[in-house]
């Protein structure tokens, strides 16, 4: 069983790690934005959300997660605070199950163990933009002018720019996207980067890649006219 625990508490995750480890697959996150990736980028059964994270808080990424992710897992969040608002707008989000702090790490496990056995439902293979459609199975951008195939790396570029548009995507987070923590010489993003707008130009979208200066790239709004 694999299985992701997104939380900034530290003493916490060492306490998960320590009683869950010789169970399960394990992997940990920080903030937010960092569980987003992993989330989105890798396979998992369960994932444990804290509701209060650095960046991108717990709500947000659980409704990221489930516009983004092909396959979906269930999701257990975390809060402090034991309030049917909280429950509720968690729920909303696309939360499975709810566990209030302090908790016993015995009933962690178990709900862990619970939620893995449910069938996983599948997300859309496809994300759209405005004009622009991405299929993440074939790896393939259609608009209006066409489609175009894009290499792995480059449909793993747009994609992050497409769920958080119009918003900028930073480019260390781009980065640890393709190569995790090995991420190969400072102009490889650029040259990445580069080839995708060659590639979006093929159906006449180039300029829809915008460098935004000291923040990243964003996938800029549909042109009108």
């Amino acid at each position: 069983m694999r299985v992701l625990v997104v939380e900034d508490n530290l003493d916490l995750q060492a306490n998960i790690a320590e009683y869950l480890e010789h169970e399960m697959d394990l992997d940990f996150a920080y903030s937010g934005d960092q569980g987003l990736d992993l989330a989105t980028t890798n396979f998992y059964d369960v994932i444990v959300l804290d509701l209060k994270l650095p960046g991108r808080d717990g709500i947000d990424v659980c409704q990221a997660y489930r516009r983004a992710a092909c396959q979906q897992a269930a999701i257990i969040m975390l809060t402090a605070r034991d309030t049917i608002e909280d429950k509720e707008a968690g729920f909303a989000a696309g939360a499975d199950d709810y566990l209030v702090k302090p908790f016993s790490l015995r009933e962690l496990r178990i709900r862990i163990e619970a939620l893995a056995r449910r069938p996983k439902p599948q997300a859309s293979t496809k994300l759209t933009v405005d004009d622009l459609t991405l299929d993440r199975t074939r790896n393939t951008v259609s608009g209006p002018a066409g489609s175009v195939h894009l290499h792995a790396k480059a449909a793993q570029m747009l994609e992050l720019m497409m769920e958080n548009a119009p918003d900028p995507v930073a480019s260390d987070r781009i980065a640890y996207a393709l190569w995790k923590d090995e991420p190969p010489d400072s102009g490889a993003l650029r040259t990445h980067v580069y080839h995708l707008r060659r590639a979006l130009a093929q159906i006449g979208m180039a300029d829809r890649i915008e460098t935004v200066r000291g923040k990243g790239y964003a996938l800029a709004p549909e042109r009108s006219g």
